[in-house]
């Protein structure tokens, strides 16, 4: 099979949130990425979402700003392609936001479960 990715995918296992945007029903949920790179992320989701779909996927990123300052990384973009209840997703939009600490317990606490 060749590749036609240009940029190198990593295997990323991180907490996320999602919710399409645009007309039409609105879907939102929580997500598990399982790989990214500077252009885009494969990410599991709750129910199947279709190619071309607006989407805004929120991912609690491991590392703390200055040691003690949660992040998020915001993105956006469209759902290249999907099957069942995995989308590949390509950024249009990105960028990192501090969080507020109880999102970041929130999360430490989804990712014990």
């Amino acid at each position: 099979m060749i590749e036609r990715r240009r940029k190198t995918r990593y295997p990323v296992e991180l907490p996320a949130r999602y919710r399409t945007l645009g007309l039409g029903r609105n879907l939102s949920g929580f997500a598990q990425t399982l790989n990214m790179s500077s252009g885009g992320v494969l990410v599991s989701v709750e129910e199947p979402i279709r190619p071309g779909t607006l989407i805004e996927v929120i991912l609690d990123w491991p590392t703390l700003l200055d040691a003690n300052i949660p992040l998020q990384l915001v993105t956006s973009g469209r759902v290249m392609h999907s099957s069942e209840f995995v989308c590949g997703i390509e950024f249009t939009r990105y960028q990192f936001r501090t969080a507020k600490r109880k999102d970041a317990k929130a999360a430490a606490a989804g990712q014990r479960s």
